[in-house]
């Protein structure tokens, strides 16, 4: 699909897709300029728009797309959208990769480093959320006390990166990766972007700095969901909670 369009014609893709994805636009009046005056091909056309309204707005789409169409789609979506709308992007250009992967096995490398490079950049750009509870680490030393003692409690606060933190909620949205809890379609607009970060690894048990990575090394859970990782020492695996709720 669209192997030989220009930069130029994908620029003119990128308008028409705005308009017809904030229905401003039907499909005909699209297909009218891009087929009749663009000579381009009217299934490759019309694929277009239909991956572009997926990708603003957040979901899969299947048919695929040139790397020099990601190139410029994603420099415009960059430069003209909000971050919540470039999460969403993101989200569906990796909802895509995993689609294709599970059909064809094509790694699209060069799609996969376009892709990693602008959640790179939207890391910079999202500051952490002060989620006191999601931010410290405590470590309850488990003495013989008495019944009903004071229990002796030593917080051990290691720096969460919050740049990893984006990229890794660019990566898998701000959605509960055990029980799909989305806080945005529960509660509305107070709920958008509320999610915590499970780091795979205990930080409390490396005491020293080491180098994250936001896809393997994070993961988005519910609040309810990451105190239930945090109930054995080491923390719980992903999958086996997963297996623990009942349906």
């Amino acid at each position: 699909m669209g192997k030989e369009i220009t930069a130029a014609q994908l620029a003119t893709v990128y308008e028409l897709g705005n308009l017809f994805s904030a229905n401003k636009l039907p499909l005909n009046q699209v297909l009218e300029t891009l087929v009749g005056s663009l000579n381009m091909n009217e299934t490759s056309s019309t694929n277009y728009m239909r991956n572009f309204a997926a990708l603003k707005a957040g979901k899969v789409y299947k048919r695929a797309m040139s790397a020099l169409s990601y190139q410029v789609f994603l420099a415009k979506f960059y430069q003209d959208l909000s971050i919540s709308d470039f999460e969403k992007v993101l989200h569906s250009i990796t909802l895509h990769l995993q689609y294709r992967w599970s059909k064809s096995k094509v790694k699209h490398k060069e799609i996969r480093k376009l892709l990693a490079e602008y959640q790179s950049k939207l890391a910079l750009l999202i500051p952490a959320p002060p989620f006191a509870n999601e931010v410290t680490d405590e470590v309850i030393h488990k003495a013989n006390f008495p019944e009903g003692a004071i229990k002796q409690v030593t917080v051990n606060a290691y720096e969460r990166n919050s740049r990893a933190r984006a990229a890794c909620i660019a990566h898998y949205g701000a959605c509960c990766q055990v029980c799909k809890t989305d806080f945005e379609k529960v509660y509305g607009n107070i709920g958008k972007g509320f999610i915590h970060v499970h780091h795979k690894i205990d930080l409390a048990s490396i005491r020293e700095s080491y180098q994250v990575n936001p896809i393997k090394d994070l993961i988005p859970v519910c609040p309810n969901c990451h105190a239930m990782l945090h109930t054995e020492t080491p923390a719980m695996t992903v999958e086996k909670l997963k297996s623990l709720i009942k349906s």
